[in-house]
């Protein structure tokens, strides 16, 4: 093991090591490029490399640093074992590096590492013929680092061949600010049972946390169970002794809780507030979700959110749902054929948000009002995810976020879906974690969106301030490719800018 450092104080806390049991969980292969970070083998004719799942959760630890958790699962199958006097044993070689965010495309040099570790994960079975698909061995690693933005990178050697190598992006918020609610990252889990063992490698805060690093639930596997921290909840209880919590399950594109997933709480004010459960998801059809945690205030509107995706593979809910068929709708029978010219036009500029290039091209070029007319309802059909039925679950849920942008970010004479705010609203959805920080001694008012996944991207970060103290607040940077970036920001919002 070996830490380096850059600027950044990094500390390793302890490695976890336990294989001594696996965790079954049924998996198909069309999921597995869903999962949050997978390491394979690129060719078939080459060594077989290890299946691993690797995933991460942020904590608060002090006020300076907050604690990372790397949770890793390997695939029982994917192992090459060697036989023992009484074990069958198998060993991987692996590279985990920290690296502080860089603007540039040139390799990572030794300054951007900031902490680095190689280990060899080393199994052990009594016989591999009788391990089943879905069996895992779980290893976790524990660190503490400064809250910004950072690139985990992952190698595995492989003999005579070059490494197996993969990337994400991580964020780690700070969550030693006292002036504000905050949660932490979610970890998603198998099993979460009490504990005294303080020994156990997973053993937190009087509990048992087996994580799941694939965040695939499902047959065989149907029970979600959640850990995470909501700190200085006293900023939502307005002079009680209690704050609201609400934690739901939606489906991706559709935030509304889903009937019987969702749980609602007056719990008792405290620094740091424990959350757990547990949620059985045996009734869904496969496809992406999200686990949904608020912080409500008095008025029930929201403090802080969190949030955090979520896979289900589940074929006997896929073959019990029954999915009525229509007949396909033609322009002539559909609504667009008699549109108004003004909602046309408001129409397709409200598609401008998220219309690729191409359909920007014909919506500037287009002058006809029923091509036009076509146009707009030849963009949502294709965008239809159940085009065999009446309702465009995609077109509504644009709708429902633009009417969301306009409540609450219209400002002045500008409707909110034309702001900033409104605008990633809209096109990236609703981020999984608000910072709110209107008072901030020092600063202008602004607001941290944090994304846990956006397609392309993985996780991304939205600065927005009110730089002119009217109330509307501008992207002033984002970790997303194609948005506006100020590495700098946090001297542009400073009150001696």
């Amino acid at each position: 093991m070996s830490v380096r450092q850059a600027g950044t104080q990094v500390v390793l806390i302890r490695e976890y090591h336990s294989g001594k049991d696996t965790e079954f969980m049924t998996k198909t292969y069309y999921l597995i490029a869903l999962l949050g970070l997978l390491l394979y083998a690129a060719s078939s004719t080459a060594q077989q490399a290890p299946q691993i799942d690797i995933d991460y959760a942020s904590f608060a630890y002090d006020e300076q640093e907050s604690l990372v958790e790397l949770y890793m699962a390997v695939e029982a199958r994917s192992l090459t074992y060697e036989e023992g006097d009484s074990l069958y044993t198998s060993t991987i070689p692996l590279e985990l590096s920290l690296l502080s965010s860089s603007d540039t495309d040139l390799d990572a040099s030794a300054e951007r590492v900031v902490w680095e570790q190689e280990m060899d994960l080393q199994f052990a079975v009594m016989d591999p013929s009788v391990i089943t698909e879905g069996q895992v061995f779980l290893r976790q690693v524990r660190l503490t680092v400064v809250p910004g933005e950072y690139e985990l990178q992952i190698a595995m050697p492989l003999s005579g061949q070059d490494p197996v190598q993969a990337s994400r992006d991580v964020i780690i918020p700070d969550y030693g600010q006292q002036e504000s609610c905050s949660i932490s990252d979610i970890t998603l889990a198998s099993r979460i049972t009490p504990s005294e063992d303080r020994e156990d490698p997973f053993f937190k805060n009087g509990l048992h946390i087996r994580p799941n690093a694939s965040q695939l639930y499902g047959e065989g596997a149907t029970n979600l169970f959640y850990y995470a921290e909501a700190y200085n909840t006293a900023c939502a209880a307005s002079g009680t002794d209690e704050y609201t919590m609400l934690i739901y399950v939606s489906e991706a594109n559709r935030p509304a809780p889903l009937t019987g997933l969702q749980k609602r709480s007056n719990r008792p004010v405290r620094l740091t507030d424990v959350l757990v459960g547990r949620f059985n998801l045996a009734p869904l059809v496969s496809g992406t979700y999200f686990l949904h945690m608020v912080i409500l205030d008095n008025a029930n509107e929201s403090k802080v959110e969190q949030a955090r995706k979520f896979f289900v593979f589940n074929p006997s809910a896929d073959s019990a749902l029954a999915q009525p068929v229509v007949a396909t709708e033609t322009f002539e029978t559909s609504g667009y054929a008699s549109m108004p010219e003004e909602e046309v036009e408001q129409g397709l500029e409200h598609i401008q948000i998220i219309a690729t290039e191409q359909e920007l091209r014909r919506i500037r070029n287009v002058e006809d009002l029923n091509e036009r007319r076509r146009l707009l309802m030849d963009f949502w059909l294709v965008r239809d995810p159940t085009p065999r039925t009446g309702v465009n679950e995609y077109r509504d849920e644009f709708y429902s976020l633009l009417m969301y942008a306009n409540e609450r970010y219209s400002v002045q004479r500008i409707d909110g879906w034309e702001t900033d705010r409104g605008r990633i609203l809209i096109k990236y959805g609703r981020p999984s974690a608000i910072e709110q920080h209107q008072y901030d001694r020092g600063f202008k008012p602004y607001e941290i969106w944090n994304y846990n996944n956006i397609s392309g991207e993985g996780q991304a970060m939205f600065v927005f301030a009110d730089l002119d103290g009217f109330g509307e607040y501008e992207l002033i940077h984002s970790t997303v490719a194609g948005e506006r970036k100020l590495p700098d920001w946090i001297r542009r919002i400073s009150e001696s800018y």
